[in-house]
């Protein structure tokens, strides 16, 4: 995983925020069952995943987004 500083960030907006890579590992494949599938992972999406998880103990959630 990418290490992050001040610099790094500057030149990165800078360039435009090109050639930033996936700050993630990719599942291996999908699981065979959710409890929750959330569609978009705006600031909306993850706060209700976020929610579901801490007041709710849903752990199994999905969030589906069009661009990674």
């Amino acid at each position: 995983m990418k290490r992050f500083s001040i610099a790094a960030l500057a030149r990165h907006a800078l360039g435009g925020h090109a050639g930033w890579g996936e700050q993630w590992r990719s599942p291996e494949h999908p699981a065979p069952a959710y409890d929750v599938v959330i569609i978009g992972g705006g600031g909306h999406g993850l706060a209700t995943a976020y929610y579901l998880a801490r007041e709710h103990g849903i752990r199994r959630v999905a969030m589906l987004e069009h661009a990674w």
